[in-house]
């Protein structure tokens, strides 16, 4: 496969029937990614993120555009991250250790996004949350 040919946008179907569905060309408009892993890998990655995201947000309605919109963030931040990690590379040459390490960095920056959307998610109908320093 060449990298960044392109790839057919398919719905990939949520396992929760009450949860949207995301397409891969949402995941790709969302997330930069390179489409050399293929429709399968990024297909199967985004169905691991929708579980995910399924069991973190177990009893919440999703139903307004501002959830949905949330969620599909959520998810699509979620199945990068797991391509993220599946790409880590550590060899035994000081650039390899350097590429692992910033892969770790994105990874990371990846799952504050995706808390983040949940935590929007599971507040809406409810008061702001607070934040306190402990001294």
């Amino acid at each position: 496969m060449l990298i960044n040919a392109p790839i057919p946008d398919s719905d990939v179907h949520n396992p929760d029937p009450d949860r949207p569905n995301v397409s891969v060309n949402e995941l790709l408009g969302m997330v930069r990614l390179d489409q050399s892993k293929g429709e399968y890998l990024i297909t199967e990655k985004i169905v691991l993120a929708m579980d995910n995201i399924n069991d973190q947000t177990l009893l919440l309605n999703i139903e307004t555009e501002t959830q949905i919109r949330y969620y599909k963030r959520a998810v699509c931040y979620e199945a990068a991250a797991l391509i993220c990690e599946d790409n880590l590379d550590f060899d035994t040459t000081t650039t390899g250790q350097i590429r692992g390490e910033n892969q770790q960095v994105k990874t990371q920056a990846l799952r504050r996004t995706v808390n983040y959307s949940i935590g929007k998610l599971i507040a809406k109908g409810r008061p702001n949350r607070n934040r306190v320093t402990l001294l």
